[in-house]
């Protein structure tokens, strides 16, 4: 790893552990004001549509010499919005709050995507750095949720919402000490699209064919890991587990993320990142089926890091299609960042949405059966439609 790319990622750890360390307690605080398991879901859920509904506009705007100055605006709002989920006492306030944070968490993820890939040193590889950054995201989500836990445990969930927000300072001050000379790449293939790139052209891009496989898997990925990760939570503290216990739990998988998906690159160099993407969900999904089994720590936390390990590589087999797949000539960085991160959002709307009918419908360790197996029965069919469809249309890739 080039110096350069390294001081891309630190900020990146800063704003995951901001984010995260709020973001972990958000299910078992509103359990406490005694909101209905159905709603908790949906309630979570407005977050990533609020994501969701900034991603196109944020990779429309974007260009890679404003960007820290917008990433900045963004952290900063997220911290003001985390601060303000400790005044939250009914579902409508908690609501408005948390569009509000999806919202900034979607501007500045699209953002800063696009950014570290435009900003990577010339000669980093760029299949490893990928790697690099989402194996950052996972180190930021660990220890976020392990810090969130512990804080909540001994102080309550109102002082962590606050040291939540105080940590955005954080992220916003290492944007500006850790810069270093922008990258060349990405700012040239912008100049080639820039002045074409409208709503109709980033809307069109979704059906550019290397894209298409990645929001499929980003999607479906997203919806599991969402479903499971909200409810594991209910599911450990119902099982008698502590708010600390369920923390560790949360920021090992993370961690396990983490460590594997830096070293993934080099897996995805000599398997393919398709052949991992198509397999290696199905895997996982499986794995998370065997949860409900178990109801101590040591068994729970065995599985949900195998999970978090299949995870973490097929992550990065998906980050290396977006990389190398989608043609920078026919869709520009931004716009590929956000569309990706739309897919996700899109998972992490429907999962705790779905998560919470299952759990109201059955049970919350029906929600480990339900949701694994119907997500590997929509991804294989997708999977299956998306190879149809770019055999039939052999010209689709010249489409812009």
């Amino acid at each position: 790893m080039k110096a350069g790319t390294l001081k891309l990622l630190i900020p990146v750890v800063a704003v995951t552990v901001q984010n995260n360390s709020a973001n972990m307690i958000i299910p078992p605080f509103l359990q406490h004001l005694q909101i209905p398991v159905v709603t908790i879901g949906t309630l979570i859920s407005l977050n990533p549509i609020a994501a969701l509904v900034s991603r196109i506009p944020m990779g429309i705007v974007y260009r890679e010499h404003r960007a820290r100055l917008f990433i900045a605006f963004g952290v900063i709002a997220m911290g003001i919005t985390n601060f303000l989920y400790s005044f939250a006492s009914d579902s409508l306030t908690f609501a408005v709050v948390h569009l509000l944070n999806g919202f900034a968490y979607g501007a500045v993820t699209t953002l800063y995507m696009a950014f570290y890939v435009d900003s990577l040193p010339a000669g980093e590889n760029r299949n490893h750095a990928m790697g690099y950054y989402v194996g950052t995201l996972a180190l930021g989500y660990s220890t976020g949720n392990f810090l969130g836990g512990g804080i909540a445990d001994w102080f309550g969930y109102a002082a962590t919402f606050r040291v939540a927000a105080f940590l955005s300072l954080v992220p916003v001050a290492l944007l500006w000490l850790l810069r270093g000379k922008g990258g060349s790449r990405g700012v040239k293939a912008q100049g080639k699209v820039a002045s074409k790139m409208t709503w109709r052209g980033a809307l069109k891009a979704i059906l550019d064919p290397g894209l298409a496989t990645v929001i499929a898997v980003a999607l479906f990925l997203n919806l599991v890991h969402q479903a499971s990760g909200v409810f594991i939570t209910l599911y450990g503290l119902g099982v008698g587990l502590t708010l600390t216990q369920v923390g560790v739990l949360r920021a090992a998988y993370a961690g396990c993320n983490a460590i594997t998906r830096p070293i993934s690159g080099h897996v995805v160099d000599r398997l393919g990142h398709r052949w991992i993407s198509y397999v290696g969900f199905p895997v996982q999904c499986a794995l998370m089926m065997f949860i409900p089994l178990f109801t101590g720590f040591g068994s729970i936390l065995a599985v949900y890091i195998s999970a978090g390990v299949l995870r973490a590589v097929v992550i990065v087999a998906n980050a290396v299609g977006l990389v190398q797949d989608v043609d920078e000539a026919r869709v520009r960085r931004g716009v590929a960042s956000g569309i990706y991160n739309a897919a996700g959002d899109l998972g992490n709307v429907l999962g705790p949405t779905i998560g919470g009918l299952i759990a109201a419908a059955t049970s919350v360790s029906g929600v480990f059966i339900a949701a694994p197996v119907g997500s590997t029965i929509l991804f294989l069919f997708s999977m299956w439609g998306i190879r149809a469809a770019q055999n039939r249309s052999p010209v689709s890739s010249t489409s812009s």
